[in-house]
């Protein structure tokens, strides 16, 4: 069977693999995963064992598949983090070995997801998006069409959908789409509705999006396909309406016409910044964003309402912030470590659920996990700007960052594989390997 971007075996090169049905299979699930958009396909412990069992099954069966042997990199993060198991049980003299367990499996499989793979994630991963991005597009445009909540309802007749879905604003998921109800357009001045494409939210969609459009631009071949493919994302991507999306999205432009010419910058830039201030100056974009800043005015009371609630809470990014960072100056080392009896928050009996991927991982792990995150995040960023050959050793590192400020998906397994892709691949791979997986580098790439 031949496979979208299927590559020649060639026995010389040890890293070239072509990509069989599981290697999709297994990175659709992993996406699926990430969405975070139901319930039973939430990458959690102990809240979700079944979804987590999964992914570490799926894990075991590639590692065995792929024949994978782990290296010292592996090893010897997993003695740190049995290390920091110690420490925090010192710290709180509580033991949690599922704490231990949790994050050595989450190695795992992020460990399994690299080495197996390898660039060809990349590759399997933007093709799966575009798919998904012209599905989230096809159903977008049948939810304009139908107007008012009409798919909304139709969503809510399939049996026992509200109980699983996990969409903001009471949406719910069938999978591989989520539609909120219209008054979470009208809430910020949304018109039309947002795609939320198959994530919990429109803004998780984008930030997907935007990973595949920096694969398309910066990684893949630039071929008629690829631009095809770029644009559909792009629509994708405009139909979110997301402050987020948008923004990584001009990083990811500013730094492609730096590869191009500098003069271009120089001569688009005007316009740049003309359009800029044009889109963030919309209805639908200034009000949600001094939303945001307004709601940060009044972080006590959030608090203080969600005391008792049998609810959950979610404050927007800032606020999520602000009242994370709270838990990190109490614990600035070694953070909660899991503990989560030990947040403020818990300790008045408020029921809140924070979703800042930086203020989490900093009261989590405080700066041991902060320090972790950023220098192996921005190793990855240099390792891909010299790999792939494109000027920019930060831009990846710039759009983890934007996506971390944002969301706390840094930790799910899908995220980690790339933001740790230098920390897990083989140190013996060269530019000779990644042109004969028709990735970017070099001007003598074989053409699929």
């Amino acid at each position: 069977m031949i496979y979208p971007y299927s590559i020649k075996k060639d026995s010389t090169l040890r890293f070239s693999q072509s990509i069989t049905f599981y290697d999709y299979l297994f990175v659709f699930v992993l996406i699926i995963f990430a969405g975070h958009a139901n319930k039973f396909f939430q990458f959690s412990f102990p809240q979700n064992s079944v979804g987590f069992i999964i992914m570490v099954v799926l894990s075991g069966i590639l590692a065995i598949r792929r024949e994978i042997v782990f290296n010292k990199q592996f090893y010897l993060l997993i003695f740190c983090c049995f290390i920091y198991f110690i420490a925090i049980s010192i710290k709180y003299n509580e033991i949690h070995p599922s704490i231990f367990l949790y994050y050595s499996l989450l190695f795992f499989i992020v460990y399994v997801v690299v080495n197996s793979l390898k660039f060809n994630l990349f590759r399997i991963y933007e093709y799966l998006l575009y798919y998904l991005a012209i599905i989230g597009l096809l159903i977008w445009i049948i939810q304009l069409l139908l107007g008012g909540d009409t798919l909304y309802n139709y969503f809510g007749n399939i049996s026992s959908i509200d109980s699983f879905s996990f969409v903001t604003m009471d949406g719910l998921n069938a999978i591989l789409y989520s539609v909120q109800p219209t008054s979470a357009s009208i809430l910020f001045d949304f018109m039309p509705p947002r795609n939320c494409g198959f994530a919990w939210e429109p803004g998780g969609f984008a930030v997907f999006l935007c990973l595949a459009i920096f694969i398309n631009l910066f990684v893949t071949n630039s071929d008629d396909k690829n631009k095809k493919r770029f644009w559909i994302l792009v629509l994708a991507l405009l139909s979110t309406q997301s402050t987020t999306g948008y923004a990584i999205f001009t990083v990811i432009i500013l730094f492609y016409y730096l590869n191009k010419k500098l003069n271009i910058i120089l001569l688009l830039l005007p316009v740049m910044i003309t359009t800029l201030i044009i889109i963030f100056s919309l209805p639908f974009m200034s009000n949600k964003i001094f939303g945001l800043v307004n709601e940060t005015r009044d972080i006590n009371l959030i608090v203080e309402q969600s005391i008792g609630n049998e609810n959950s809470l979610t404050p927007q990014r800032f606020s999520s912030f602000m009242i994370a960072i709270i838990d990190f100056r109490n614990n600035p080392i070694l953070g909660l470590g899991g503990n989560d009896k030990e947040s403020w928050t818990n300790k008045i009996g408020a029921n809140i659920s924070t979703i800042s991927g930086i203020g989490n991982l900093l009261a989590e792990f405080g700066i041991i996990g902060f320090l972790f995150f950023i220098i192996i995040s921005f190793k990855t960023s240099v390792f891909f700007s010299e790999y792939f050959n494109y000027k920019g050793k930060i831009l990846f590192f710039l759009i983890i960052l934007f996506l971390s400020i944002s969301y706390g998906i840094i930790l799910l397994p899908l995220i980690m594989s790339f933001w740790m892709f230098q920390l897990f691949i083989p140190q013996n791979i060269n530019h000779k390997e990644v042109k004969n997986l028709y990735l970017r580098p070099g001007s003598n790439m074989a053409k699929p």
